[in-house]
């Protein structure tokens, strides 16, 4: 048909160019009639081809081909818009700066967040051994006076999110352990939230004691938590917290499985024919973390938390920084707890029985700088009463620690700290073995400074830290592998503690 229609004014010009005469008329009929078949003859072709293109095999193969492709342009096309549509509205799942990586059901009610954390350190720790010898009740390190290297000091997968509805909050979270990579179950509990401020936790979280170790190890202002609270922490247990909020004040209750504390209790070491009592971190109470219900027999185990804050707000206080631009405010806080711990078989009675611990804090902002302040004390009673140095013999234990720290942005994304803390384990005296100047292994003086760096912007995923440390006093008791200060000695034949000191540098990266 098309042919046929563009034969049309060549018709037209042609009769419009007949001459006059007879001869002339009558060619251009004759040319007339030729053009009348030609258009015949090509409008029969295009009718079998319109005819093919419909009924034809090969046709249909195509219409059927074409139809398929349109099918799935448009089905893209649809998608990509819903998808984009969905995720800029929280929905279908994406990467958000505050979510991290999520996944949503359409109706929000379902969601998933996929965060992850890794510390990368490197640290140098130096001692001067000299003559010393193993402080009784330490524990067993290298005798060489420096060591470095390189760890992942932290390296957790978490993923959280809302189930149900948004008052239903879960969240599952592996620490990745540094010796070895084995992954462990650090968070594993879901909390429901009820009006008025009230929300009730269940399962495997963090114990609302100590306010350092209530806040992320990502918002650390040093590289490390203080050795003080390693040594009292109740870190991480199995239970229950009953918690309420208001706009100025919130309350937290807790019952559970035991509690852990380093460094509580002497215990019998056998050293040749004379058996000494001693003390050290590593020989406290592992808590009730990642076991069975009947795995560690605690008669009890309360903690109740209160904190109070005038001006800025809770989510502020998560981190121990106080950044250009963010409100001014100050959080008050005052905890304790108290747990029965079942005898230990083979200690000879010296382990805890009755241990109460309380604590207070106060944190004050100032949007560019802060201080913050705390004290902890903690009274243990053993099982039964242990000889003491000079004779008699003791049943408790009065532990105390304090911190005291700072931190200033000397530009936007530059922060500036430094650290005091101090603390007595009140050990000395279950070391009756031991000389006078070999027993000083239950203090802790320690002086920490450095800066942290966000090269991309602060409150951004990567942080650079870095800091240098130095004790006053023989880190014994009070010693933590995670916090790179290695066990020092006391000196023998009244020789003095030649000090110890420790550099730390680190790359955080979150996503």
């Amino acid at each position: 048909m098309t042919m046929v229609l563009a034969a049309l004014p060549l018709t037209t010009a042609v009769i419009a160019a007949v001459p006059q005469d007879a001869d002339d008329l009558r060619r251009a009929l004759e040319e007339i009639e030729r053009l009348k078949q030609s258009n015949a003859a090509l409008a029969e072709k295009v009718g079998v081809l319109e005819e093919k293109v419909v009924q034809g095999n090969d046709a249909t193969w195509l219409t059927g081909q074409r139809a398929n492709e349109i099918r799935a342009i448009v089905t893209d096309v649809l998608t990509d818009a819903t998808t984009r549509t969905n995720l800029a509205d929280g929905g279908t799942g994406g990467y958000d700066a505050k979510k991290g990586f999520y996944l949503a059901s359409a109706d929000g009610n379902y969601t998933m967040q996929i965060k992850g954390e890794t510390q990368l350190r490197w640290a140098y720790a130096s001692r001067d051994i000299g003559r010393a010898t193993a402080a009784p009740g330490s524990p067993s390190a290298s005798t060489s006076d420096d060591a470095w290297g390189f760890e992942v000091r932290r390296a957790n997968l978490k993923f959280q999110g809302t189930v149900v509805d948004p008052s239903w909050f879960y969240e599952i979270k592996l620490a990745f352990e540094r010796s070895g990579g084995t992954a462990v179950l650090e968070d594993a509990f879901i909390e429901k939230q009820f009006d008025a401020g009230f929300n009730l936790r269940v399962g495997q979280f963090k114990t609302p004691f100590l306010r350092e170790s209530i806040d992320s190890e990502a918002g650390l202002l040093a590289v490390e938590r203080s050795l003080v609270d390693s040594f009292f922490t109740t870190r991480r247990g199995q239970g229950l917290r009953l918690e309420w909020e208001s706009d100025v004040v919130r309350i937290e209750g807790f019952y559970g499985g035991e509690l852990a504390a380093a460094g509580s209790a002497p215990y019998s070491i056998v050293s040749g024919s004379a058996t000494e009592l001693n003390a050290g971190s590593a020989l406290g109470i592992p808590g009730s973390q990642s076991t069975s219900f009947n795995a560690v027999q605690t008669d009890y185990a309360f903690i109740a938390r209160i904190e109070a804050k005038t001006g800025g707000e809770w989510k502020q206080f998560k981190d121990m920084q106080s950044y250009r631009g963010e409100a001014a405010g100050a959080l008050f806080g005052l905890a304790g707890y108290v747990q029965q711990v079942a005898p230990i078989s083979g200690t000879n009675g010296a382990t805890p029985d009755v241990m109460w611990s309380t604590t207070a804090d106060m944190r004050i902002d100032f949007g560019g700088s802060n201080i913050f302040i705390y004290g902890v004390y903690r009274d243990v009673s053993l099982q039964e009463a242990q000889p003491t140095r000079g004779g008699g013999d003791a049943n408790d234990l009065q532990q105390w620690g304090a911190v005291a720290q700072g931190g200033y942005f000397v530009t936007d994304n530059v922060e500036a700290f430094v650290r005091y803390e101090v603390g007595n384990s009140d050990t000395d005296k279950y070391r009756a073995q031991a000389a006078v100047d070999e027993a000083n292994a239950e203090e802790l003086s320690i002086l920490t400074v450095g800066a942290n760096w966000w090269p991309a912007g602060v409150k951004n995923r990567i942080k650079v830290s870095g800091d240098f440390g130095y004790a006053f006093t023989p880190i014994v008791d009070f010693a933590a592998s995670g916090a790179d200060w290695l066990p020092a000695y006391t000196e023998a034949d009244g020789e003095t503690f030649g000090g110890e000191w420790v550099i730390r540098t680190q790359l955080q990266f979150l996503f």
